[in-house]
């Protein structure tokens, strides 16, 4: 029988889903075009792809496709969802002392491959701790 697998938990305030999803995940910005120098195309490369999040945690090596934006309007955050994810105790643990946060930024640990990083919250996010998950 396989084992469940666990999930790290973060909750945070955004302004907007896009706010959330554009900190949380990988984005390129637009490619120059085609009058760009080679110097100016390579400085774009170097950039890219922007992702706050994993500067914010040192640079990890992350799969984005294991990370989980949940973002609700409002200063409360989806905890139906967070439910369907996590046993009821851990969520209830969760929900104890949670500042005010409008998402939740869920990490399976699949997306760190074989590393076991040890999380921390940072400026823009506060780190809940790592649960199994119930799917």
């Amino acid at each position: 029988m396989a084992s469940r697998s666990e999930v790290h938990v973060f909750t945070a305030v955004f302004e907007s889903n896009e706010a959330a999803f554009a900190f949380v995940h990988p984005h390129w910005e637009p490619e120059p075009d085609e009058h760009t120098s080679d110097e100016d195309y390579v400085a774009w490369e170097d950039r890219n792809p922007i992702w706050p999040m994993k500067e914010e945690l040192g640079g990890l090596r992350i799969d984005a496709d294991f990370v989980e934006v949940i973002w609700k309007s409002g200063m409360v955050p989806d905890w139906n969802y967070l439910e369907s994810r996590l046993r009821a105790v851990d969520v209830l643990g969760i929900s104890d002392g949670t500042a005010p946060a409008n998402t939740f930024v869920l990490i399976d640990q699949t997306a760190f491959g074989d590393a076991k990083p040890e999380l921390r919250s940072t400026a823009n996010l506060t780190y809940r701790g790592c649960y199994p998950s119930v799917l």
